[in-house]
């Protein structure tokens, strides 16, 4: 157990706790004592000496068992000297969410200034994925942006309707959202240009504003119930540019936003369909329900050759298999080069968000491969790993549609709150990963 302390200060008029204190059924390895104090309740936790991620969900646990315990009115935090600095903030950004922005920080103004910064982004990306899909649709989607771009004079906004997209043979997200009227496909772009001459660095994120899985329907035990968060790609796509842009970033910025839902009806995809993509590839429809890579498909080649980007940073809740295999909280991260992986890395460790990091490989991008087609929307490896890998697979699918230097991350795991107790969240957006991008590429 480590010496560093945080105490959460509580008002609860119906406490009857002796003066004292006492010590709090807390989750292992944390200590948690209640105390009373003038004007309600003070938690302290003394934090185990493990990472900033474990550190997170125990406190988290010990605030959920006080919850529901006592009747909390305004909540406020404090930290002891030996408590780091961003685990500070990242502890204050949980009780920041679960509070509803009600918290106040005391003692720490460095923490509650940065808190005030960050915590924007973190809503503006949560609220998005959180909103009725009848309401968050494509249209919203490309309104909002085009909105907030009109307030700056250094962001560009274009958004291409469906017309535009067929003149231009995107015909991979025309296939997607054929069958919408709620939400049409729209390809949503914003350029920040401050006085830099470089090549900007894209950000591109899937927009499915609602996933059936198309004519392959979704089951109920495929989370068709929560399939309002497929475009968590794009709100932390929109999500992370417009935080850097507001954090007066020096270098040139593009954000991209393929978006409509995958409904069912009579112009939906149909399984064996082979689509010419906006790149001259053929691609067969295997399943209807792999439709996030084919809209991102179409926005990679066309964004990657009329901007010529410096590189590529994808966001999507793309597979299924990225929660299967490492879990609710963890966002996969493939092709990040070395420089960048560490920037991550640190981020990440600092700030307590779980990254995994892949290479490309051979089999893996062989595994799209198809025998009527150049490729197929299911990657699969063969034989008895065939149900393997599909969230590497998927990654590596798209990286056949931009030659820019590309990195993915495939955030279906982390960016909903699956197993319920995801520290800080709700029943629905954790918020996750935002707070390690903007800190690993505000620089």
């Amino acid at each position: 157990m480590s010496d560093a302390k945080l105490h959460l200060h509580l008002h609860d008029p119906t406490s009857s706790l002796s003066a004292e204190g006492r010590a709090l059924n807390a989750v292992d390895p944390a200590e948690a004592t209640l105390r009373e104090v003038e004007g309600g309740v003070r938690v302290d936790v003394r934090l185990p000496d493990s990472s900033v991620s474990e550190q997170r969900w125990c406190v988290d646990q010990v605030c959920r068992k006080v919850t529901g315990a006592l009747d909390l009115g305004p909540v406020a935090i404090s930290f002891e000297p030996g408590v780091a600095q961003d685990t500070a903030l990242t502890l204050a950004m949980d009780r920041h969410l679960a509070s509803g922005g009600a918290l106040e920080v005391i003692g720490s103004p460095e923490v509650a200034e940065e808190l005030e910064s960050l915590a924007p982004a973190v809503n503006r990306y949560a609220s998005w994925v959180d909103e009725d899909p009848t309401i968050r649709t494509s249209i919203a989607i490309a309104e909002d942006v085009a909105e907030w771009c009109a307030s700056r004079s250094d962001v560009t906004c274009e958004v291409l309707d469906t017309e535009q997209l067929e003149a231009l043979g995107m015909n991979l997200m025309l296939a997607v959202g054929g069958a919408s009227t709620i939400s049409p496909p729209r390809l949503v772009m914003a350029h920040y240009k401050p006085d830099d001459p470089r090549p900007p660095l894209m950000l591109i994120g899937k927009g499915i504003t609602f996933d059936t899985g198309g004519i392959n329907v979704k089951p109920y035990e495929s989370f068709v119930s929560m399939m309002k968060n497929d475009m968590g790609g794009a709100a932390l796509a929109w999500a992370l540019f417009a935080g850097l842009v507001d954090a007066g970033v020096d270098r040139p910025l593009l954000v991209v936003l393929p978006t409509c839902e995958n409904p069912i009806g009579e112009g939906a995809m149909r399984p064996g369909s082979v689509v010419k993509s906006y790149s001259g590839q053929t691609v067969r429809i295997d399943h209807t329900d792999a439709e996030g890579r084919l809209i991102l498909a179409d926005a990679l080649a066309y964004a990657t050759e009329r901007y010529e980007p410096e590189r590529v940073i994808c966001f999507a809740t793309l597979t299924t298999a990225a929660l299967i295999a490492y879990g609710p909280y963890a966002t996969p991260v493939h092709f990040a080069p070395e420089a960048l992986q560490t920037a991550l890395e640190e981020a990440s460790k600092s700030l307590g968000e779980d990254l995994h990091f892949f290479p490309r490989r051979l089999w893996h991008r062989e595994a799209n491969r198809d025998h009527e087609a150049d490729l197929k929307n299911t990657g699969r490896l063969p034989k008895h790993a065939v149900r393997g890998a599909g969230s590497r697979n998927a990654a590596h699918f798209l990286a056949f549609f931009t030659d820019a230097p590309f990195v993915h991350l495939d955030i279906f795991a982390s960016t909903w709150n699956w197993a319920g107790d995801a520290p800080g969240a709700g029943s629905g957006a954790t918020g996750a990963p935002l707070r390690t991008l903007l800190r690993a590429l505000r620089g």
